[in-house]
């Protein structure tokens, strides 16, 4: 099994905990700062910042 990369928060640049099983398309949080991000492509590790539109 390959290490996963870190997934660091864009905006903190905390570390988001990934989860397990986790697929394309999931949100994960920023326990930090409760920033989210979305998961692209799994291998390699991809991910962008989710922002609300208004």
């Amino acid at each position: 099994m390959t290490e996963i990369n870190k997934i660091l928060c864009p905006d903190c640049k905390a570390e988001i905990k990934p989860i397990e099983g986790m697929m394309v398309g999931d949100i994960l949080e920023c326990d930090e700062c409760g920033t989210e991000v979305e998961i692209l492509s799994v291998d390699p590790l991809e991910f962008r910042e989710l922002i609300e539109e208004k």
